[in-house]
């Protein structure tokens, strides 16, 4: 009788924490949909609210987008990203590596992986960490943006261009890793963002902003 009264609360006790749990990640998927209304119906508010919290929780640090500037500039030094090869180690790998490096489980090269954790494919920026936008509408850049540009600053612009991507340091400086046939080895370069986007017209240039919620750490980011 004991036995049986014994198992009979080990299965109420499991169905309790499965439920407990279930709850949880509901509560969870709430808070994201929540924060995601707000965000859309009032970006500015949404970010006002989100930048006034942090200064309450964390007073005296930088919001996260710092993190991705100082760690650039960090790399730039360092100049750890080894041959230069296009589409398998390049500018956007360069930027992959920053963001890894500053906000999830570190740089490929310090995983021994070929895999970006946080981006995506050729360490693109992923949508639900960064919102995109057209230089006219993101301005003035921030430290920590990505800058995306139609034309490379380091060639004439043509009809082929593949496109170009950096980092803007903690300076408001463009970091970038980038090779030319002409040259013997890649380079590290750090610019002014008026020559970074020299090529190009406004809507030729994108930045990617590491979102208000994870900026301000109201939300933790999850590889």
């Amino acid at each position: 009788m004991k036995r049986a009264a014994a198992v009979t609360l080990g299965i109420l006790l499991g169905v309790a924490l499965v439920g407990a749990g279930l709850w949880a990640f509901a509560g969870e998927e709430l808070r994201d949909l929540r924060l995601e209304v707000t965000r859309r119906a009032d970006p500015e508010g949404f970010e006002r609210q989100a930048r006034a919290l942090f200064e309450q929780r964390h007073p005296g640090e930088k919001p996260l987008n710092w993190a991705i500037a100082e760690t650039a500039e960090r790399l730039y030094r360092e100049r750890p990203m080894g041959r230069f090869v296009l589409h398998e180690n390049d500018c956007s790998y360069f930027v992959g590596c920053v963001i890894d490096e500053a906000l999830g489980p570190g740089a490929r090269f310090n995983r021994d992986s070929s895999d970006h954790a946080l981006c995506g494919e050729g360490g693109r920026t992923p949508n639900a960490l960064f919102d995109h936008r057209s230089l006219p509408d993101a301005t003035p850049v921030q430290p920590g943006d990505i800058v995306y540009v139609r034309h490379s600053p380091w060639y004439a612009p043509h009809d082929d261009s593949i496109g170009h991507v950096g980092v803007v340091g903690p300076k408001g400086r463009v970091l970038d890793f980038t090779k030319l046939k002409s040259w013997p080895a890649a380079r590290y370069n750090e610019v002014a963002l008026e020559l970074f986007i020299q090529h190009n017209e406004p809507d030729e240039v994108t930045i990617g902003r590491l979102r208000p919620e994870f900026r301000y750490r109201v939300l933790e980011i999850r590889p």
